[in-house]
Order: structure tokens, then C-alpha cells, then sequence
């Protein structure tokens, strides 16, 4: 049997973020998924269709997750397709047409992926496996050159972590990200990551033993050398790391705002 197809569209859309700009990446075999189309751009909207075309007609539009520099595009483009848009379903926040679950699957002709929930990055964050190919579509949920942003109150460090574990058991062979290139060695890919959010963690944990420090204190110390343009997401990153070691009984915040001091316990 033929293997499906991969097809890439990299949205023009770059910045201290989104690395090179958003993946759009098109998978099927005789049809078309869509998978993230990024931003609302006429030009790369007809980039994304005229390259479908090398595949089959588009059939599915899916978003791993609602963030704008992923999901904008979608809309336009199911207006432009009559299609509708699938999003993993949740009670609350971002809808969609097609809501999917944890295991669904997906077809586009004679291919198919299988929905993995990976909340972390954000709480309706999705990856998709083409499990005879080995591939994996993983949205900002693994990045390629860069970490995902945890970014309270819909990212969550230990739903990341969990998620992250969930993807390293999947063991696929080739991962297809949502910003950069794709990454040949997830295995060790997959292990770095881990590795250094739970390093980063203790990184945190050490420094707050020291005296307490707001998650702004926390990012000059240890993110003095990265560009001031990603201080902000890093310093939600650094208080999503803050919230599980509160939650695990090993600091505590002076008041419940996200800018409050924190202290060690342990």
C-alpha cells in the first residue's frame, strides 16, 4: 500500500515565538487534511490549497490547539472550503465544528491519525499520529530549536509533563512540529525536554531557598541571557513550574496573585 503524503506550508509569519513561523502541514492519501493553517494570510491560504492539490481535495481541517498563530487561518479557509473545523472538544473555551476526544480518528483517504490529548501548552492541545509511518504532527506541544510556553491559566507544567510522558511512550520515529524543522531523533529529542524542565524546575526550587522571589525575579536570574523579547512568556513558563511546586507542598505564595513572592518549604 502506497504511504501517505507529507506536505509542508510555512506560514510568513516569524517572530521570538514562532521561530520561522507557523507549520502547516498536509497529510492524506487521496485526500487532504489540513492540519493547522496558521495565520489568516491570503497568500499563504492559497499557498496551503495550491499544495493540497498535490495530494487530493481537502477534506479536514484540524487545529492542535486554539491559539490564533495556529487556528486564525482555519476559519477563513472552512469558509472557503465549506469544511468544518476540528478542535479537540473541551465543556468550555475554544469550539468547533467537529469536536474530537482523546483516540478518535481521522481519515483522509486511505490515511489515517490518531488524536492524542496533550494538555500542557494549552488545555484542548492535540498531537496526531500516522502510527504505520511512525509520524508525529506535535502542534507546540514538542518544538523544534525551542521549549513550549506554559502559560497559566490554560498551560498546565504538570498536564505538560504528563503529556510529554505520553508522547515519549508513543515512541514515534519522525516528529513534524508546529514551528521550526522536523525533528529526526525524537527519542532523544523527547528525553532533552524532559530532562530540562524537571532541571529547570530545580532550578527554581534552589533559587527560592536563597530568599523569596516573584517568577519576574526568578526570569532575570536564570533567563539573563536570553533576548528580552521571550522574558514574558518565560516568566509564565517560570510561574506554571511555580504553581506545581506549590501544588506539591514545596513553596508558597505571599498572596494569590501571579506576581506574589514565593518561598521555599522544602
Amino acid at each position: 500500500m502506497a504511504a501517505a503524503r507529507v506536505e509542508l506550508v510555512r506560514a510568513p509569519n516569524p517572530g521570538p515565538l514562532t521561530g520561522p513561523g507557523t507549520n502547516t502541514w498536509l497529510y492524506g492519501l487521496g485526500e487532504t487534511i489540513v492540519i493547522d493553517p496558521g495565520p489568516a494570510t491570503p497568500s499563504h491560504l492559497d499557498a496551503v490549497m495550491a499544495k493540497a492539490s498535490v495530494i487530493g481535495p481537502i477534506v479536514m481541517i484540524v487545529v492542535t490547539h486554539h491559539h490564533e498563530d495556529h487556528a486564525e487561518g482555519a476559519r477563513q479557509l472552512s469558509a472557503l472550503l465549506d469544511l468544518p473545523i476540528a478542535l479537540f472538544h473541551t465543556e468550555t473555551g475554544a469550539t468547533s465544528d467537529l469536536g474530537l476526544h482523546h483516540h478518535d480518528r481521522v481519515l483522509a483517504g486511505g490515511a489515517e491519525l490518531l488524536v492524542l490529548h496533550t494538555p500542557g501548552h494549552a488545555a484542548d492541545h492535540i498531537c496526531l499520529h500516522a502510527e504505520d509511518q511512525g509520524l508525529l504532527f506535535s502542534g507546540d506541544h514538542v518544538l523544534s530549536g525551542s521549549t513550549s510556553v506554559i502559560w497559566p491559566p490554560d498551560g498546565n507544567m504538570d498536564d505538560y509533563l504528563s503529556s510529554l510522558r505520553l508522547v515519549i511512550e508513543v515512541a514515534p520515529k519522525r516528529i513534524l512540529p508546529g514551528h521550526g524543522d522536523p525533528i529526526e531523533d525524537p527519542e532523544a529529542a523527547l528525553a532533552g525536554l524532559l530532562r530540562h524542565r524537571l532541571a529547570r524546575e530545580q532550578q527554581i526550587a534552589d533559587l527560592l531557598r536563597q530568599g523569596p522571589a516573584r517568577p519576574r525575579d526568578i526570569v532575570r536570574t536564570i533567563y539573563s541571557t536570553y533576548p528580552q523579547a521571550v522574558w514574558e512568556a518565560a516568566e509564565k513558563t517560570v510561574l506554571a513550574h511555580l504553581l506545581r511546586l506549590e501544588a506539591a507542598g514545596r513553596v508558597r505564595r505571599a498572596t494569590p496573585a501571579d506576581d506574589s513572592p514565593f518561598e521555599a518549604l522544602s
